[in-house]
């Protein structure tokens, strides 16, 4: 549970693993083009980060928001599409804007989550992602 010190960025162990998650749905979520930007803080300490945790953390994060952010860039597109057709626009209105709702709020507290287990748990991972990290 203890960090090791300083990391190769020149961050605590601990706070680098930590500050991937938010970072990554920030990225995913409020910029313009997320979905292209969500793997933008993973990629960059996966390529100059040599901590193994730490590095453990970023690739999760950029499958995690990555994934999320295209799924929820694909929702909102069609919500977009379809909720102007005439007889059925206000259903699928409905329907895919509570999906998106329920997509946002499902990143905003894997965030939340995976920022205090990362914080806490040098090597937690996800249980249906985790085991394809090394």
């Amino acid at each position: 549970m203890t960090s090791t010190g300083a990391t190769t960025l020149g961050l605590d162990e601990r706070l680098e693993r930590a500050l991937v998650y938010p970072l990554s749905f920030l990225f995913g979520w409020l910029l313009p083009f997320g979905w292209l930007l969500a793997w933008v803080p993973g990629l960059a300490v996966l390529f100059l980060e040599k901590n193994s945790n730490v590095r453990l953390h970023a690739r999760q994060a950029m499958v995690v928001f990555g994934s999320l952010s295209v799924v929820l860039a694909v929702v909102n597109f069609l919500h977009f599409l379809l909720g102007h057709i005439l007889l059925i626009g206000f259903f699928t209105g409905l329907v895919l804007g509570f999906l998106g709702v329920v997509i946002v709020w499902v990143m905003i507290l894997l965030a939340i989550w995976l920022t205090i287990m990362a914080y806490f748990r040098p090597t937690y991972r996800l249980p249906l992602i985790g085991k394809y990290f090394q």
